[in-house]
This record gives structure tokens, C-alpha cells and sequence, in this order.
């Protein structure tokens, strides 16, 4: 029953901030993450997964070419390069309070991307949908192990929600 509310609450949300664009075909999903990491490869297995639902060619970030801190101004570059006005949608992992882990948040603002290992933070996306894995100790040793120590089978579990749902908004 939980995981129903989820999915319908993450779709209400998602649909909500979409319902706004006149042109969907200028959507760009940058799913940020590192496949080496757990925790934080939501983002690469969204992507992932996305890519044999939606165009691929609006998708930055999979488990063959992680999106990350590292990468992001050429990427970013990139799509602005390659698309007129696109508009972004970032997909992140996230650390949050402990009655957070497994919650999805669809936000009006990109994703701040850096903060939960305390490196210079860099905004991206128009809308950021943040999907928390773990509990944030403010503390990068600890939020890293936490990363590390987040279940395959969660993450799967919650990238699969996060493709279906922007899936069927998009085929609308």
C-alpha cells in the first residue's frame, strides 16, 4: 500500500511541474551519479532504464557514462550547445532526516549537487527530483559510508518508480 502512495504521489508531483511546458521534446534528463557508489547511482540506473522508454538522445547519465560533479559544466555545455531552451530535469540521490529514506521530492528548483560530500555546490536543472537513500550524519565520512552501505535492491527498486513515472507523464 506504501509503495502505491509513493508512485501516485511522486506522479501527481511530477505531472504538476511538466503540465507547464509547451514543448516536451526539449526536456533533457541529466540522472547524476557515479555506478560506483551504491547510494548514489540512482541517477545512472534512472538513466539507464529511461533510455528504452524515452528518446535517448534527451537523457545525460547512465550506468555506461555517469553524470557527476566531475563532468557537469561540459555536459551542461553540451546540451546547451545541442538544444534551444531546453529544460532540465535533474535526478539525484540525496541524504536527508531518517523519516525521509526512501521518499521521493519533485522540486521547482534544480538539484544542488556537492553538498552531501562538502564540495563546492553546483546548481542544476529547472526541476530536480531527489530521491533519498540514506540519513544525513553532516559529517562526509559518514555520509560516504552511508552511500556505500544503501541497498542495491532499494535502489533499483526506486529508480524503477522514477523511469515509469516520468515515462507515463511524458506519453500523456
Amino acid at each position: 500500500m506504501q509503495e502505491n502512495n509513493l508512485y501516485i504521489e511522486y506522479i501527481k508531483n511530477l505531472e504538476e511541474k511538466i503540465s507547464i511546458l509547451q514543448n516536451k521534446n526539449n526536456i533533457i534528463f541529466c540522472c547524476i551519479g557515479t555506478d560506483r557508489v551504491i547510494g548514489d547511482c540512482i541517477g545512472p540506473i534512472t538513466g539507464s532504464l529511461l533510455k528504452n522508454r524515452i528518446n535517448s538522445e534527451n537523457i545525460y547519465g547512465d550506468l555506461q557514462e555517469n553524470l557527476t560533479f566531475n563532468n557537469m559544466n561540459k555536459k551542461i555545455n553540451e546540451i546547451n550547445s545541442k538544444f534551444k531552451n531546453p529544460f532540465i530535469i535533474a535526478v539525484d540521490a540525496a541524504l536527508s532526516d531518517e523519516k525521509n529514506i526512501g521518499k521521493i521530492f519533485v522540486e521547482d528548483s534544480g538539484i544542488l549537487i556537492g553538498k552531501g560530500l562538502n564540495k563546492k555546490k553546483k546548481s542544476v536543472g529547472d526541476i530536480g527530483i531527489k530521491v533519498v537513500v540514506g540519513k544525513d550524519y553532516n559529517d562526509n565520512e559518514l555520509n560516504f559510508k552511508t552511500l556505500q552501505n544503501v541497498s542495491l535492491n532499494e535502489v533499483i527498486y526506486l529508480s524503477k518508480i522514477i523511469s515509469d513515472g516520468i515515462a507515463n507523464v511524458l506519453n500523456k
